[in-house]
């Protein structure tokens, strides 16, 4: 914006620098007495002829200046812009918990909640450290789940040992006793029926409750996790 207007403030000061120059050509003229045989006549054709290349002139630029004083009308009929500040977290002086849904877990077996996520539609994600995972949704936006549907049996127990799962294009990727491994929904049914292992040892498991815990993946796709064990950060390098 800046810009222009310096530009419009430039070509202002070039039409009148025209329009003077072309006055003072005139009074110069008169005050030498150079009018020609012809007397007044040539000399009042003179005037209108220099007044109207002046008007030439200035009518040449005007048309130049059409289209940026259009922008700037428009830019004038715009709201003021002003930074507004990052919004921040609101404080809070309390804080409550309510059921939002549930899962069945098996304690003896060490079934238990293990893992929360999302998906792209934003309903969450709960595997159980034996592999089963389910997804809970809430329909009608109350903020609360109303439906809890099993989307991942493990009936072959391909996912023994989870750790943490994260949502990544269609798939679940999940953490698995040290080992990482994707879910697929092969048929669109909404039921994961596909296991594919990624990657393994990361790090070697010992135990189901000293084996990796947890993952979670950066804004930049970088994965990482940690080795409950030893208090090591690690990140999970993927490779084609």
């Amino acid at each position: 914006m800046l810009r222009m207007l310096v530009y419009c403030l430039s070509l202002a000061a070039i039409a009148l620098m025209l329009s003077a120059c072309s006055a003072i050509e005139l009074r110069e003229r008169m005050a030498r007495g150079t009018a020609t045989a012809a007397g007044p006549a040539a000399e009042a054709q003179a005037t209108v002829t220099a007044l109207g290349a002046t008007a030439e002139s200035l009518a040449a630029v005007g048309t130049e200046w059409a289209p940026t004083l259009r922008a700037l009308e428009t830019a004038a009929a715009l709201p003021a812009s002003s930074a507004a500040p990052v919004a921040t977290a609101a404080a809070f002086n309390s804080a409550e918990a309510v059921v939002y849904g549930s899962v069945p877990v098996d304690s003896d077996r060490l079934n238990t909640i293990a893992a929360l996520a999302f998906d792209a539609s934003g309903d969450l994600l709960v595997s159980t450290r034996a592999g089963e995972i389910y997804r809970l949704s809430d329909a009608d936006a109350d903020g609360l789940a109303d439906e809890s549907r099993l989307i991942f049996a493990d009936e072959e127990e391909a996912l023994r040992h989870v750790a943490g799962i994260f949502w990544r294009g269609e798939s679940i990727i999940a953490l698995n006793g040290g080992r990482l491994s994707r879910l697929d929904d092969s048929d669109g049914d909404g039921v994961y029926d596909r296991v594919t292992p990624l990657a393994e040892a990361l790090p070697a498991e010992e135990t189901a409750l000293l084996a990796s815990n947890g993952i979670v993946e950066a804004p930049d796709g970088r994965l990482f996790s940690v080795d409950i064990k030893s208090g090591e950060i690690l990140r999970i390098i993927l490779r084609e």
